[in-house]
């Protein structure tokens, strides 16, 4: 995994069905298509997402398909 921006990360969560759950704290909350609430992840206000970050998100949103996010 690379870092990335931000801008690219919301769009791919968006192109997959993911929707913010919330916008409180220091963090936004996403959460998978499938609405089950049990795959959430925590998305930080930065403009660059770093590479740990990007592969807890990728972790965390398993139901999503295999590479989702290149």
């Amino acid at each position: 995994m690379k870092p990335m921006s931000k801008r690219l990360v919301v769009k791919a969560l968006l192109r997959h069905g993911c929707s913010k759950l919330s916008d409180e704290g220091i963090h936004e909350k996403w959460v998978c298509p499938a609405g089950c609430g049990k795959h959430v992840t925590a998305l930080p206000r930065h403009t660059q997402i770093t590479a740990g970050v990007i592969r807890n998100i990728v972790a965390d949103l398993k139901c999503l398909q295999k590479g989702w996010l290149q």
